[in-house]
């Protein structure tokens, strides 16, 4: 599975042989997607701990923040299912070092041991929960009463962007969703994210606002004061750096050009110069701080193995 984008030009999502073509403008995105009322209560995350947990990958409620989420709901256990699961391994091995997770919602009887070989044997490896679910207003519990089969699409500020059962149409909102988040076009766009990550992810809102700031100056004073407060707190600014390092541990698998810059001795020093973050007396600063340095870490075993052949290569 491939993502190619081409300025200007369409945006062709690959899964196997199965290609949808859908415009790459962020704005365009977000007038077709984002429901226009000015204030949407963003999900609340249920059984995404320890206790549910199945197969995969680990992840967590607070880990979630600011990322595109795909909730998928199904009988893990029920072999009739073996397709779908297979496509979805695909889209999360595309997506994974983005901001983005990929959830199983087990929705059958088959215990955690069984789930577990099944994982292993279909080579699955994105997080897998026992009954992982977002809270749901009454109106979605009657929509989809028996969940299996089903599919939510959760954007970066907690939104929910498409919920159905086609898995291939859910692949094309997510790719949609990340590019939207990379690149913010207009002011609206800047501000939809900037106004979610001041309140729940201050590094991140950090790096948004000095950007915002560089290429609309006139309209980023509205947070002249914010960024004030934000500058006068250490603890702000030092996971803000940490941020923008796990920025580019996202991009290194796509070959990004701030890939390039990233470096397994780099990861590994600010994994260790930041731990003490994550017992910041500012909660959401601790939070922020384990879910970059849970990807940084990812990162890292990731590099490893290459490191390793050069230094090798280097003795002979």
């Amino acid at each position: 599975m491939a993502l190619v984008v081409k300025k200007g030009k369409a945006l062709a999502l690959h899964v196997g042989n199965l290609k949808i073509a859908m415009c790459a403008c962020a704005a365009v995105f977000f007038a077709a997607v984002l429901p226009a009322a000015p204030e949407v209560k963003p999900v609340e995350w249920e059984n995404v701990d320890p206790a549910h947990y199945l197969a995969g990958r680990m992840a967590s409620a607070g880990y979630l923040r600011g990322k595109v989420v795909c909730l998928d709901y199904r009988d893990y256990g029920d072999k009739s299912g073996v397709d779908a699961m297979r496509r979805l391994e695909e889209v999360w091995q595309t997506f994974k070092m983005k901001p983005f997770v990929l959830i199983g919602s087990h929705r059958g009887t088959a215990g955690a041991e069984k789930i577990k070989r099944i994982a292993e044997g279909l080579k699955l490896t994105f997080p897998i929960y026992k009954e992982a679910d977002i809270v749901r207003t009454e109106e979605q519990k009657k929509t989809d009463p028996e969940h299996i089969g089903f599919m939510y699409i959760i954007g970066g500020t907690g939104r929910i962007l498409y919920c159905g059962t086609d898995d291939r149409r859910a692949s094309g909102v997510i790719a949609s969703a990340l590019i939207s988040m990379r690149s913010p076009t207009t002011v609206k766009q800047w501000k939809h994210y900037i106004d979610h990550d001041i309140k729940v992810l201050p590094g991140k809102a950090y790096v948004e606002i000095e950007e915002f700031r560089k290429t609309h100056p006139k309209e980023a004073a509205a947070y002249d004061e914010v960024w004030a407060k934000f500058n006068e707190d250490s603890d702000i600014r030092r996971v803000a750096k940490l941020e923008r390092i796990a920025q580019q541990a996202k991009d290194y698998d796509f070959k990004d050009a701030n890939a390039k810059r990233l470096n397994l001795e780099k990861v590994e020093k600010a994994i260790e110069l930041s731990a003490d973050l994550k017992k910041s007396e500012n909660p959401f600063v601790a939070q922020e701080a384990k879910n970059c340095i849970a990807d940084l870490t990812w990162t890292a075993a990731m590099l490893k193995p290459a490191a390793e052949s050069s230094t090798k290569q280097g003795e002979k």
